[in-house]
């Protein structure tokens, strides 16, 4: 059985030429764009077989067309241009693929708390007190305000571990910055959006890595933005990827986003 040939979208085309090789898809919607790529492919004409020529055929035609279409009998001898047209001649009409629409920059819906970090709650002056000051690189995920709170997954940890040092980053450039603050017990979070919004903007980073979309939709509830896909955010590129624990219940996923995060993020040494 002959390889079927696999249309990429252009949106998923430079991480394959990258390396990237798996994809969370998540709600169905890489599917969807490859499927679509796919029928618009096959929607496009095939090319016209070109005629092979015989020194019959050149001898009988003295007309700059080098074919002709057969007549009928009784058919009248006034034909129409196009009919006159030869296979080579008739225009084909291309099918052009539909446009990827530019992907807009998200508007802030959660806007960031006016008040300074000193007058922040206790335990988000706490996180505060843990940053670096500007931040190239802020990471965050749901349970990150449980990791820097005496409730850290050790398997979270090596995880994030293992990801953040095979990106061989400048030392100093990144930072954990949680989206909600942990409770008396593990996994009772509560999100602050304006102080984490608030925080975001006082380090200024040039990335912002945001795990699972639990943590995208606490700041950003009508994003739409999906794993290994980014947009520009309060001056920066926001980067969606898969949740930490996903990854930590699957260790194979882990491979394709630090090939993706070493595409995504440039930082001069």
């Amino acid at each position: 059985m002959a390889a079927s040939t696999v249309v990429l979208s252009e949106q998923i085309r430079p991480w394959h030429n990258a390396g990237l090789r798996f994809l969370f898809d998540e709600d169905g919607s890489i599917a969807q764009a490859m499927s679509d790529a796919q029928a618009a492919a096959s929607a496009q004409p095939a090319p016209v077989a070109q005629p092979s020529s015989s020194p019959v055929a050149s001898a009988q035609s003295q007309t700059p067309q080098q074919f002709k279409q057969p007549t009928v009998q009784n058919q009248p001898q006034q034909q129409t241009s196009q009919q006159q047209q030869s296979p080579q001649q008739r225009p084909v009409q291309k099918v052009r693929s539909a446009a990827v629409p530019p992907r807009a920059i998200p508007s802030l819906v959660i806007h960031p708390t006016t008040k300074p970090p000193e007058e922040w709650p206790e335990l988000w002056q706490s996180y505060w007190s843990k940053v670096q000051i500007p931040s190239p690189v802020v990471w965050t995920y749901w349970s990150l305000g449980d990791d820097l709170s005496g409730h850290a997954d050790p398997k979270r940890r090596e995880v994030l571990k293992k990801l953040i040092g095979s990106l061989n980053l400048p030392r100093g450039t990144s930072s954990f910055w949680p989206v909600a603050a942990c409770g008396e017990a593990a996994g009772e979070l509560t999100p602050a959006p304006e102080i984490f919004l608030a925080g975001l903007r006082r380090l200024r980073p040039r990335y912002s890595v945001v795990f699972g979309s639990k943590a995208l939709k606490s700041f950003m509830p009508d994003s739409t933005l999906r794993p290994y896909l980014f947009t520009q955010f309060l001056g920066h590129r926001l980067i969606a990827l898969p949740d930490v624990d996903y990854l930590v219940k699957s260790p194979n996923m882990l491979a394709p986003v630090i090939a993706y995060l070493r595409t995504a993020i440039r930082l001069s040494r």
